[in-house]
């Protein structure tokens, strides 16, 4: 990092202490002598910066007034190396942003010149530039919407097919019928019963979710669409995983979704597994299941299945008594004429007896993911986090840096009686 890169990053750390101290002033109308005694030591060093930064930038502008053509070699011109600009894909934004927040350390000037003179990426360095002082970079609408792209190609809610709509707000009430209208005959003369279709709503509130992605110091500062699809996996990797268990199973407590197993269960709209696994009972259960959307009255325009992985596995390798695949069609992705996925969050250790799992199947088209477009993008060198098997760890001591995402949005469902969860499910 160049010398006037570094002082430009501690001008802006002591600004923000400056900050700091005024907001308490005139937030208590006073400042204590301690206080006071800070504020003119901070002023001053800002100053001392500002001169000495004003300085090395002079120097800097007259060095470029002053260079000289270098020399030919006989007829050859010396050589101008000019890289590229950087070569655009699904995410390459994303990556970009938050390797150049990372970069920046924090300072959003910093990020957005590693952006445009290291990645090369402009588009990237003015949507840093244009978020600069909101407190951790707030990711623009097209780069947030480049997230959410690639999330419906990993999350099992989005893929069967979820309609994603904006809350604006962070809230929304939308219209669900509870009971369709009824239509009747009447002859000449006669009264018709006026009959209605009963109403409710669905109201979605934005839940925040935050993403917490380790990076390697080693790696910061460094650019490259190699370092670029490691740091892109991770914070999609991540991201995926906690929106299935959200929008599957999360009940609503801490502050988190209510997922589709609590509305199902609501309204006992659960079908217990039980018996022997053998092809004409599983082929019975799974026929339960659809009969329970079917008879709902569910338009069924986007029907699917989710499951466990287990699950998947078993029905796949199901034969009859010839040796033939009972559901062939699971080889091009649908069961029973459905699409489905499959899902790790769903788990398989449920139950009295640590074996149970789950099958979701429902029209997906009445199920609504609502999203606000003010994810933002921070960094930290001090922070502490829970790893995959829920230990504390020091960023610091590792020498890890931690990205931070954090999205609102929450789901909703707009026909609960359309839902069918199979429980307690062994195979």
């Amino acid at each position: 990092m160049s010398k006037v890169l570094e002082l430009r990053r501690k001008r802006a750390e002591i600004n923000a202490k400056i900050q700091a101290i005024a907001a308490i002033e005139q937030a208590d109308g006073q400042l204590n002598a301690e206080q006071l005694t800070e504020f003119d030591q901070l002023s001053a060093e800002f100053k001392q910066l500002g001169e000495q930064l004003g300085r090395l930038e002079q120097a800097e502008q007259m060095a470029a007034s002053t260079a000289t053509q270098v020399a030919s070699f006989g007829n050859k011109s010396a050589a101008v190396h000019v890289k590229e600009e950087a070569k655009q894909y699904a995410g390459a934004k994303v990556a970009r942003f938050a390797m150049a927040v990372a970069a920046g350390k924090g300072d959003m000037q910093i990020a957005a010149q590693f952006a445009r003179n290291e990645i090369r990426d402009a588009d990237v360095a003015m949507a840093i530039e244009t978020s600069s002082g909101s407190g951790g970079a707030l990711v623009p609408i097209n780069i947030q919407e480049e997230v959410i792209e690639l999330l419906r190609a990993r999350t099992v809610v989005r893929k069967l097919g979820a309609q994603e709509i904006p809350l604006p707000n962070g809230n929304m009430s939308m219209p669900k019928m509870a009971s369709g209208a009824v239509s009747s005959y009447v002859g000449e003369g006669n009264d018709v019963l006026a009959t209605g279709a009963e109403i409710g709503d669905v109201k979605l509130a934005a839940k925040t979710m935050i993403t917490l992605v380790p990076m390697s110091n080693q790696l910061i500062g460094y650019a490259g669409p190699k370092v670029e699809r490691i740091i892109l996996g991770d914070i999609l990797a991540s991201m995926q995983v906690r929106e299935d268990k959200a929008f599957l199973r999360d009940d609503g407590t801490s502050d988190t979704p209510i997922g589709f197993k609590k509305r199902a269960a609501d309204a006992s709209r659960t079908l217990p597994w039980s018996g022997t696994a053998s092809l004409a009972t599983v082929d019975a259960y799974l026929d339960q299941l659809m009969l329970m959307v079917i008879q709902s009255d569910s338009l069924l325009i986007r029907p699917g299945w989710a499951m466990s992985p287990r699950t998947f596995v078993y029905l796949q390798g199901l034969r009859d008594g010839n040796g033939n695949k009972v559901y062939p069609e699971m080889a091009k992705g649908t069961l029973k004429g459905y699409p489905f996925y499959h899902s790790t969050t769903i788990p398989v250790n449920l139950g009295t007896g640590t074996n149970e799992s789950e099958i979701y199947f429902a029209d997906w088209n009445d199920v609504v993911i609502g999203e606000m477009d003010n994810m933002t993008m921070d960094f930290s060198r001090e922070a502490t986090y829970l790893d995959a098997g829920g230990v504390m760890v020091s960023a610091y001591a590792r020498n890890q840096s931690l990205i931070r995402v954090v999205a609102n949005h929450d789901v909703g469902f707009r026909h609960a009686t359309g839902l069918a969860l199979g429980t307690a499910v062994t195979w």
